[in-house]
């Protein structure tokens, strides 16, 4: 082992060339930074061949590995670098660690140099950058918090970036910087264990190593082929091979510095050179796209222009724009035709940069289409093999997501009775004879073998209360107060371990789940119905014992462990539970964890909350990404930090690219209405190459991934089997409302448009049905009269008002 130090880092390498330990020094929890073998040992995961600085790369037609090689020459240059030569006979490979930048910064340096005769040709190189992205086996969540962190990547062809987050938020965090060469992409490969139908809750770990693409698709060693990885223009055409003329080099470098904060990450891409841009993750078709750049100083872009697919090809249109005083360049363009948009610019030193945003359809339009799609195409009828069953069918309680979500677009938006009608059936005929045994509350149905899942009956639960919520002329089969009781009922055996038998059932009672999203107007209408007394009675004890557990738990942070070891579906409804039931600052310890599992990028897409076991990828999980935007949203409106209202936003803009039917840059091309539950944010995917920037549903691994995806399908294929919650969360939040806010002394608005008109803002929402506008700076709303809707309201002197 070789060790290097400066202020700020201590770098320990391996004889085999690739980093064991990467520590910075003032970081109090004394965090390893990269992945360790040790681990990996001790998870029975066989890749130390992906530890940080292996590589692989393919050389006229042959494939050659730092980990096949026996080892390499490890040149020590003074106290502060170390180089790895690697002598392949016509090439070679040399990886240099240097510590001796005055910033304190780790640099790494890549060169792969022709030493042979004649032109060489590299048709895939790529290099592992495995940080600590680990989910620990360990009901203690704080060595997750710790020890492991997110990694939210900007692709760029000059100007990469990783962004690595502590999982608890605090900082100091890990950036990692391109400061020369081309990177084509960022990869990832996985390895998890899941126990989930062995009867252990929490039941899965995991990791994801990172891998660099420098020359080629990144797909050298695995199986697939480049077609699989192909369909996303926005990043396609860049995989060719390079070739190194005799004596000549490709070299790479990297930055790798600590970051304190989002904005200090872009403050430090500054300073290295990277243009840091302010743009919106999301436009409106019809509306208009602002959009500003910092450079360094001197370099001005020398081009500017706008990328977008048309009829199978890709059209380049050029731009312009101005810039102001303070050297920031500003321009603005019409939103045109929905679909991704790459946006790039040339700096006047001749690299390029790029950002990709999306146009979308009205979203009241996306959720009018979608509800439609629901019944019409999966809401089996009476006929049915499964009558009255929501498609795909699936033993999980989130297929009823697609029930829940129909309801709430009728209580809030459209109403429409066939919809209701469709619904109320199937929760009669379908979902009660299924979940509980002979339709008794009391005796949930076994649906995985030996055991029930507590988390199924918050969907049940949820889809009971909506219906209670609609008059008694609009539902057949019950009365409102019927509907009521059940869902009080069921939400009872919910939340009761004393209803429960085996410990599993006991243990998940206490966990929080989506039932946050609609316990406490259950609870308001069952107080106001005094036939319901006693059922309010016990589910308000019952309630207040989970806050005030809760509460007391919060040091510990137990609210974080679901059926899993560390998920945003335990930290994001805990940190709600604890907004909306009165204790903001422990609400605020979970907030933290919330905030670093939102990631940030140039791409819309990459914006999403950290959750990677559906897609063994990085990802966007349309339920889980939805809902926990929904949750800091909910933040957002108790504590009043802008982080949180940021973070919802871009969070829940990224999650409706899964019902984007005019998205061009993946290979599953989706109806009007249609939807798939997960986008596979990395490409490659190295465990699924097909699966490379694309959208699907999790019954894609049925065939091929084991016997965990095919116990919870029933023989059906689909791409939308857990979707829903997450629309009925929006619909609660973004749906209705608009917000302004301060920053760098200008007013800003999120999920709508501002413009100054001669001393006044003219606000355009964005949301579905557009009621509430909030300005929480200045104690200002406006909210509509009910069945009122107002997509324009204009704000000055402290308050809004309508034209």
């Amino acid at each position: 082992m070789v060790s290097i130090s400066n202020s700020v880092f201590l770098c320990e390498l391996s004889s085999r060339g690739f980093i064991e330990r990467l520590v910075m020094k003032g970081d109090p929890e004394g965090m390893n930074w990269v992945l360790d073998a040790s681990y990996l040992h001790q998870a029975g995961y066989p890749d130390e061949d992906k530890l940080f600085g292996h590589f692989g790369v393919r050389v006229d037609g042959e494939d050659y590995t730092s980990s096949a090689f026996p080892a390499p020459a490890l040149l020590r240059s003074g106290e502060n670098r170390v180089d790895a030569v690697y002598g392949f006979g016509r090439f070679q490979v040399k990886i240099g660690y240097d510590l001796s930048g005055d910033e304190g910064s780790l640099t790494w340096n890549i060169a792969l140099r022709n030493t042979g005769k004649g032109p060489l040709t590299v048709e895939d190189f790529g290099i592992w950058a495995s940080v600590a992205y680990v989910m620990f086996k360990d009901p203690d969540v704080r060595r997750n918090m710790e020890q492991s962190c997110a990694v939210f990547p900007s692709v760029s062809k000059h100007f990469s970036k990783l962004a690595c987050v502590r999982r608890s938020n605090r900082g100091p965090h890990l950036g990692l910087y391109a400061v020369e060469g081309e990177t084509r992409s960022v990869g990832t490969f996985c390895r998890f264990e899941n126990l989930f139908f062995h009867d252990v809750s929490p039941s899965l770990d995991g990791i994801l190593y990172h891998r660099l693409v420098l020359v080629g698709d990144g797909l050298t060693g695995s199986s697939g082929s480049a077609a699989a990885a192909s369909s996303d223009w926005i990043y396609g055409g860049e995989g060719e091979p390079v070739t190194i003329g005799e004596g000549a080099s490709l070299t790479w470098a990297y930055r790798i510095l600590p970051f304190a904060s989002r904005e200090e990450f872009y403050e430090l891409a500054g300073r290295l050179g990277h243009p840091v841009w302010d743009v919106p993750p999301v436009a409106v078709k019809g509306g208009s796209f602002e959009a500003a750049v910092r450079l360094p100083e001197g370099q001005g872009p020398s081009a500017l222009w706008l990328e977008e697919a048309e009829e199978g090809r890709v059209v380049r249109r050029e731009l312009y724009g101005a810039t102001e005083a303070d050297g920031t360049f500003r321009f603005r363009l019409e939103a045109g035709k929905p679909g991704e948009k790459k946006l790039s610019l040339q700096t006047g030193g001749g690299r390029t940069d790029s950002v990709v945003f999306n146009v979308t359809e009205p979203i009241r339009e996306v959720i009018e289409a979608r509800a439609d799609f629901i019944c019409r195409e999966l809401c089996a009828g009476p006929d049915a093999e499964t009558p009255h069953a929501f498609l795909p069918i699936s033993n999980q309680g989130e297929s009823l997501g697609k029930a829940v979500f129909v309801l709430m677009k009728n209580a809030i938006g459209t109403r429409d009775a066939r919809q209701i009608r469709k619904v109320e059936d199937g929760a009669v005929l379908y979902v009660r004879p299924k979940w509980f045994t002979e339709g008794d509350f009391r005796r949930p149905t076994p649906l995985y073998g030996h055991f029930y899942r507590i988390f199924d009956l918050d969907y049940v639960a949820h889809v009971f209360y909506l219906l209670s919520r609609f008059g008694g002329g609009e539902l057949v089969r019950h009365a409102p107060e019927e509907y009521l009781r059940w869902a009080a009922e069921v939400m009872i055996v919910r939340l009761d371990p004393a209803l429960h038998k085996e410990e599993r059932e006991r243990e998940e009672t206490e966990m929080l789940g989506v039932y946050i999203l609609f316990i406490e107007e259950l609870l308001r209408d069952l107080e106001r119905s005094p036939e319901l007394r006693e059922a309010y009675d016990r589910l308000s004890a019952l309630w207040r014992t989970t806050g005030e557990r809760l509460r007391a738990e919060s040091d510990s942070y137990r609210g974080a462990v679901t059926e899993h070891y560390f998920d945003n579906a335990g930290f994001g409804p805990t940190f709600e539970a604890l907004c909306r039931s009165g204790h903001p600052q422990e609400a605020t310890r979970y907030g933290e964890l919330l905030l670093a599992n939102i990631g940030f990028s140039n791409d819309f897409r990459a914006q999403n909350p950290d959750r990677w076991w559906e897609a063994l990828s990085y990802m966007i999980h349309s339920l889980w990404g939805g809902l926990s935007a929904a949750s800091a949203l909910v933040g957002y409106e108790t504590l009043r930090d802008p982080e949180y209202l940021l973070a919802a936003y871009r969070s829940t803009m990224a999650v409706f690219y899964c019902y984007d039917w005019n998205a061009t840059a993946t290979r599953l091309k989706l109806r009007k209405g249609e939807a798939a539950s997960t986008y596979s944010v990395a490409g490659p995917h190295l465990n699924r190459p097909d699966l490379s920037r694309n959208r699907f549903g999790q019954s894609t691994f049925t065939e091929r991934d084991g016997e965990i995806f095919k116990g919870l399908f029933q023989g059906d294929s689909g791409y939308d089997w857990d979707m829903g919650e997450e629309l009925a969360a929006y619909l609660a939040g973004f749906g209705t409302k608009t917000f302004l806010y301060r920053a760098d002394g200008e007013i800003r608005c999120v999920n709508g448009e501002i413009f100054s008109e001669g001393g006044r803002y003219r606000v355009t929402s964005y949301a579905a049905y557009p009621r509430e506008y909030h300005f929480y700076e200045e104690n200002a709303s406006y909210v509509c009269g009910e069945g009122e809707e107002a997509g324009v309201v204009y704000y000055a002197d402290g308050k809004f008002e309508r034209e």
